[in-house]
């Protein structure tokens, strides 16, 4: 399958929707606790589970930095709608890019009921709330 910067997204949501769906329907009652994906030189994207087995593979001849954008905002929008709340998927839960050794090369979603990841720049807003309360306290 080819992809094309249009329907790069939904392109991308179809594949990781059908690879959870082959995981389901493959499942020996064990639970999922990563999934993995690869994006290689020879323009394949590849998910894999936490065990390493191939879900899904699908073509792309776009620009790595357009395919993992669009991966942080279809994964933001099925965490929003709940789609990783699925039975077999254990907690913490995370979604890695990794390179062909299956070492990790960034985290891009990280979910678990218990724990809250904060991401970006925390102790700037942080410094300035605290500069705010202070300055408020002392009036």
């Amino acid at each position: 399958m080819k992809a094309s910067v249009e329907n790069l997204g939904p392109i991308l949501e179809s594949a990781i929707i059908e690879s959870l769906n082959i995981y389901e329907s493959n499942n020996d009652g064990s639970f999922l606790g990563d999934l993995y994906f690869r994006y290689d030189e020879d323009a394949k994207f590849s998910i894999y589970d936490d065990m390493e087995n191939l879900l899904n593979e699908i073509v792309l001849q776009e620009d790595q930095t357009a395919i993992f954008h669009t991966l942080r905002q279809i994964l933001q929008k099925l965490e929003q709608a709940h789609f990783f709340d699925k039975e077999y998927i254990s907690k913490p839960f995370t979604i890695s890019l990794i390179d062909e050794e299956f070492i990790t090369i960034e985290e891009l979603i990280f979910i678990d009921d218990d724990t809250l990841k904060l991401e970006g720049d925390l102790w700037s807003s942080l410094d300035k709330e605290l500069d705010d309360f202070l300055k408020n306290l002392m009036k």
